[in-house]
Parts: C-alpha cells; structure tokens; sequence
C-alpha cells in the first residue's frame, strides 16, 4: 500500500510543476476559432448530403449504413406523410424473407397471437368450422357444447353477413377474423340455410379450445387421430391409449394425416409412449454438422407394448408428425406406415419474441430420425400406399360457369366422377361432356327439385359440391382400406390395387409441386 501511494503523491508534484499560463485573450480567440471551424465543418457536411446515416445509439456497424440512409432518405424526402414504425416493420419482414426459407417469418402482433392459438388450441370466437364453396362461406360444424351449437348453428348453413358487413368476395380467412373477437361479446351471423330467407342469429362469444386428439373404435380397430402438436397433445394421447386399452382394442391407427406439425416436445413426449425413457427420439444438426441426440426422459405407457401399431400418413403430414412416424420406424419393426408419402419438413424452428408481441420464427437446425434419415422434402414413404379415390381431387366448381353437352375439359371429368360418386351412371368417365352425362345430370336436378336442363351451373354446381362434401365426410376411404388390411380382409397387394383403381381418372400432384404449392403461399 505504501508504494502505491508513493507513486500517486509522485504524479500529482510533476503534474502541479509542468502546468502552464495561458492568457486569456488568447484562450477567448482559441475557443471562438473552434466554434466557427465546427460550423463550417457542419455546413460543408450537410450541402454534400448525402450519407445520412442514423446513429440508433444501439449499433454503428458499416453494413447498416445504407439501411439507415434508406431510412433517412424516405423519412424526410417521401411526397407523403411516412409511418416510421410500419417502415422498420416492412425492414425487418424483407430481411426474413430475404432468407428464402418458407418456415421462416416474422409475425407482428396480430400474427403472434393467432400463432399461439395454434400451440396452446385455445381462442376466442363462437367455435365453428367454416369452408369456401366457390363463393360462399358456409358452416361444415359447430363444435359440440360451444356457442355456435347452442345459438342454433347447424352444418351447411351459409353466413352472407358478418355484423351487418357482407362477406361476398372474402375468403375464409378474412370471414373468421370478423367471426372471431373478444370473449363475452356478441356477433351477429346473418346466414341462409337451404333455400329459405337470410336469418340474424346473434352468437355470444367465449374461450374455445380445440382438442388436438380424437379417438373412435372402427370395426375393433382403435382410431387415434392427431391433429396437430399443441399445449398438451400428449396428455390428451395418453387418455386415449389407455382407453383403447380398457376397451381391449389390440391394433391401432394412428392418424396424422394433414397433420403440420407443431410443437416438438410434445412429439418427443409422445414418442416417449411407445419408446423406453434413455432411448433416441430423433438427432438435431446444427449448420457445423454437429448432431446432438433428443433422448426420451421418462418410462414408457406399459399399455402399448401388446399392441399392433399403424401409422396413417398423406402429404398433408410434416415436421413433428413425420418425427413420430420417423421414430417409431427405426425403433419398431412391426410398425406399419400406410396412406401416401408424407410432406417432408426435415427442419427446425426456433422463435424469439419482443416486448412489442412480435414475434421472429426462422430455421435454426435440421431433425434426422434415430438411425440418420434426414427426410427433408422426400417425405416417409409408407408401407402399404393407399391413394385416395379420384372424388377427394374433384376441382371445386364456380357457379357462375357454365358446363353443358358437348364442352371437352379437365372441370368436365371432375363433374363425371362427382355424380359416379353419388351413384349416377355417367358412362365413361373422361373430359367429353356427351349425352350419357347430360341424362345423369337431369336426374341429380330432379332429386333436387332443380329445373332438369342437364347444364351444370348455379345451384346445381353449389349441391353438386355441397352432397359431394357430405358423402367425403361420412366415407373415409384411406382408413377403411386400412381397416379392412388389418382385419385380414385383403393382404397389402390387394388393398393397394383397390386404391388405384378407384384413383386412375384425376390425376394426383407429385410431392414437387406441392412444395413449390407451400413455397408460394408462405409469400402472399
């Protein structure tokens, strides 16, 4: 301590001997020669103009500088008045697309909390599932014991109005964000049901929540469908399994069919199921290449060790559901996958969020299955190939159009193998639009109650799509294929021949396009 002080005392003595006198006139001339130099230097920086650059006291790195004079520029000199927030907003959304990944975005307050609707399935609205027919929005379903069931909403009513707004021209996506709002208050639905006059119905609004799991028992088979990984999907899994289970039920489905995935450690805990707690359920690989094991951490369901698995599958599967399927493959080789090959989503997101409710999610890491298989954009290929009937690719048809004999057209086989559907003889079913089908159209008009002119338009288009509809619905053609290979009803060849005999008139689009199909709509 006493050398340092010695040092300090040593400073301060040379400091006071080498201070120097300066006069103050001098230093009066000094200070104003400074002021009057900056001002010129500021002058002379302000008429070049043209490097503007912010200081957001945050980050001064040289890459940001046109990024600022941009901002810069468009603030001051834009002929209109500018929103500066929507400007950054509009920044920051150009950075992530510009990473050209469709699994990467950035949501802004509105899209954040409808992204967390999806992972925990809970949101306000009157709990009802609507589709685009043409141009209509009509009910498919009001949800057991929610509002829209208990205000007297039933299946196939068509909503027209919105609180007085008309919804012609919308989609569905632009319908429901009118029908959803605030839980406890009141939408008015003016909607037309059959052929009678529009009718108000007033639905109070509440929390509905969507449960991600559905269970049913098909001619001794257990049917377990997931819909989607949310908040609790494992949970609401396990009560199913262990219902099968009590019922006695030896061979399951499990449905992911247009599954999209969702939250990766409810797979993981649901793969946990089936697979000891220590066990691989899938590798993450980082942009080094480094993989890192997710393991499952805790003891199996004990129920599903007897019984016979089948995975159902289609192209609508991906990310968190080809996990599963993936996993359980390379664990179990008697697990059976059917149905067609799934989407191909071989890739992780991570999301960060801000104090403003945005939201960023981007891609940080690639999944692979336990033994190495990184499916991304070719998808699980299943077992046994069950392809849906021709009817699921029926092009919808617009009212407004008009199909009458002698047109040749791809709509004109769609119209064929509608009514062969809906048991009328439309001889050969192809593009030609001859007498057979005229006679078959007639008779669907006259069960109808529709003027018999054998055209297809208006609302003869609107019921053609409408029983077409109800008749998918209630006829599940992949899982009685499936049903019927379980119970030994036909062997995996057999059931495989029936699928594609009833799939060889519409043609089915390969795995390729629907990606570039995913790709688009991520941009819109």
């Amino acid at each position: 301590m006493g050398n340092l002080n010695e040092n300090h005392d040593s400073k301060e003595t040379n400091a006071k001997s080498n201070r120097i006198s300066i006069n103050p006139f001098w230093l009066i001339i000094t200070i104003l020669a400074a002021v009057i130099l900056s001002s010129v230097i500021t002058a002379l920086s302000l008429e070049a103009g043209s490097e503007k650059a912010v200081n957001v006291g945050t980050d001064t790195r040289s890459e940001f500088s046109k990024l600022y004079n941009v901002y810069d520029t468009i603030s001051t000199d834009f002929y209109d008045e500018v929103d500066n927030e929507q400007l950054i907003e509009s920044a920051i959304d150009g950075m992530v697309q510009g990473l050209e990944d469709p699994y990467s975005e950035y949501m802004n307050m509105d899209a954040t909390e409808a992204f967390q609707e999806t992972v925990t399935g809970d949101f306000e609205g009157i709990g009802a599932e609507v589709i685009q027919e043409g141009n209509r929005i009509i009910i498919t379903s009001p949800m057991r014991g929610s509002p829209a069931e208990e205000a007297g909403i039933e299946p196939g009513d068509q909503i027209i109005e919105v609180d007085g707004e008309s919804l012609e021209g919308m989609n569905t996506t632009e319908a429901v964000q009118l029908i959803r709002g605030e839980k406890g208050t009141d939408v008015v639905l003016t909607i037309v049901r059959g052929e009678g006059e529009p009718i108000d119905i007033t639905v109070t609004r509440d929390t509905i929540h969507i449960d991600s799991v559905t269970y049913e028992e098909v001619d001794g088979v257990g049917h377990i469908s997931i819909n989607r990984f949310q908040q609790g999907t494992t949970e609401e899994f396990e009560e199913n399994i262990n219902q099968a289970a009590d019922d006695g039920v030896e061979d399951i489905i499990i449905d992911f069919r247009y599954n999209p995935g969702g939250l990766l450690s409810e797979a993981v805990t649901m793969i946990n199921q089936f697979v000891p707690q220590g066990e691989t359920a899938l590798l993450l690989e980082d942009s080094d290449g480094e993989q890192v094991p997710l393991r499952t951490e805790g003891s199996h369901n004990e129920n599903t060790e007897d019984m016979n698995v089948h995975i159902l599958i289609n192209e609508g599967s991906a990310s968190a559901s080809e996990v599963f399927a993936g996993a359980l493959d390379d664990h179990f080789e008697e697990v059976v996958i059917a149905g067609t090959q799934s989407f191909g989503k071989g890739v992780v997101q991570q999301t960060q969020e801000f104090s403003d409710d945005s939201m960023l999610k981007y891609t940080n890491t690639k999944w692979l299955t336990p033994d190495g298989r990184w499916i991304h954009e070719e998808g699980i290929e299943p077992d046994v190939n069950l392809v849906n009937p021709d009817y699921y690719r029926v092009e919808i048809l617009n009212e407004e159009d008009v199909y009458t004999e002698g047109q040749e057209s791809d709509t004109v086989t769609s119209i064929k193998v509608a009514l062969d559907t809906l048991g009328y003889e439309v001889g050969t079913i192809n593009d030609d639009y001859d007498g057979t089908l005229t006679s078959a159209v007639e008779s669907f008009q006259e069960d109808n109650d529709l003027e018999p002119d054998g055209n297809v338009t208006g609302e003869t288009s609107r019921l053609l799509m409408s029983e077409l509809r109800n008749y998918i619905n209630e006829n599940d053609a992949q899982l009685d294929y499936l049903v019927s290979f379980i119970n030994d009803e036909h062997d995996a060849g057999e059931i495989e021949e029936i699928a594609e005999e009833n799939a060889r008139h519409i043609e089915i689009p390969t795995l390729e396009e629907l990606h570039e199909e995913a790709s688009e709509d991520s941009t819109e």
